[in-house]
């Protein structure tokens, strides 16, 4: 059974149906991609997946169990990185841990341990406005994971970041990730970012909104790479455009 199951999730806000009829499944450890136009209502569906929204319909499962309108089963990291600028970046990152009861102290420890996972070491006692954008990211993803560490939805977090920094945060997360294997819904305007990143790729319609196209990304790349060849990708990235703009 796929770890999440979108069932029929439809929502009307402000009077206007936002989310038509969406159907998505991820897999244990898959990293799925959502594209769409602004304003489709990416952001909407994710709010329900993490139980923040209810729908007018449908249902979200996870693990085969019903979480529609319940919050506190997966993590969530918006595009901006929300660090307390008051805290230091330990402080920061500990704060899930510490929602959960744990003690600060035992917090800031368990948080501190994947400092160097996250390509954070030495930078424990610094605030948020003393790092660059792609540190406050890093930062921004450990709090999320150590929210909960095996499903998390992730909307645009490098959308705000430099061409460089952002295909070397690519390279990170990639790495990352092949010693933590979560679950990881992704949305993103940038379909170079998706094929990049993603093994599948789901791409909404105008609102109200609905599965336009669903497409395995068979693409390979070398642990190192930063550009993809293969010579499927033009035409799996132009598939993809088409379906943006019909």
């Amino acid at each position: 059974m796929p770890e999440i199951i979108v069932d029929g999730i439809s929502k009307t806000l402000g009077g206007l149906l936002t989310l038509g009829k969406i159907n998505i499944q991820a897999n244990n450890q898959e990293f799925i991609g959502i594209l769409g136009p602004s304003g489709c209502g990416k952001s909407t569906l994710f709010n329900i997946i993490s139980g923040l929204l209810k729908p007018d319909a449908g249902r979200v499962l996870i693990d085969g169990k019903d979480f529609t309108g319940i919050t506190g089963r997966v993590s969530y990291m918006h595009q901006k990185d929300l660090l307390l600028p008051s805290c230091s970046i330990l402080d920061n990152t500990s704060i899930p841990l510490v929602l959960k009861g744990i003690p600060k102290q035992r917090a800031r420890a368990m948080a501190a341990e994947h400092f160097e996972q996250f390509g954070l070491t030495g930078f424990k006692n610094y605030y948020p406005a003393q790092l660059s954008g792609g540190m406050r990211q890093r930062a921004a993803l450990l709090r999320t994971y150590l929210f909960s560490s095996d499903i998390m939805l992730l909307d645009e977090p490098f959308a705000s970041l430099d061409a460089i920094t952002r295909r070397n945060m690519h390279i990170w997360l990639l790495d990352v990730l092949r010693e933590l294997h979560p679950t990881i819904l992704f949305i993103t305007h940038d379909v170079e970012e998706a094929l990049f990143l993603c093994g599948r790729v789901y791409v909404l319609s105008e609102c109200p909104s609905e599965v336009r196209l669903e497409v395995e990304v068979p693409i390979c790349r070398s642990e190192s790479s930063r550009t993809i060849t293969d010579p499927r990708y033009s035409q799996l990235r132009d598939e993809i455009m088409t379906a943006l703009t019909i």
